[in-house]
């Protein structure tokens, strides 16, 4: 590529696109180590029944995680 063929808009635009796919890539990483802290917490507490609920209530899930200051 010469640098007449350079185009600024779509080089930035691959640029945000790249880092799109790189912070959602994060978050679902951080998400994950999250509900594993979780459910290891309540295994460990033997609450099976509430690990059990928050695997299928996404607001019940949320209560659990600041219970457990996740």
């Amino acid at each position: 590529m010469s640098i007449f063929e350079y185009n600024e808009e779509k080089h930035m635009k691959s640029e945000r696109e790249e880092w799109h796919k790189i912070g959602l890539e994060e978050g679902r990483k951080a998400g994950e180590q999250r509900l594993s802290q979780l459910i290891q917490a309540l295994l460990h507490a033997g609450r099976t029944e509430d690990m059990q609920l928050a695997l299928s209530n996404p607001e019940y899930r949320e209560k659990l995680y600041r219970e457990y200051n996740l």
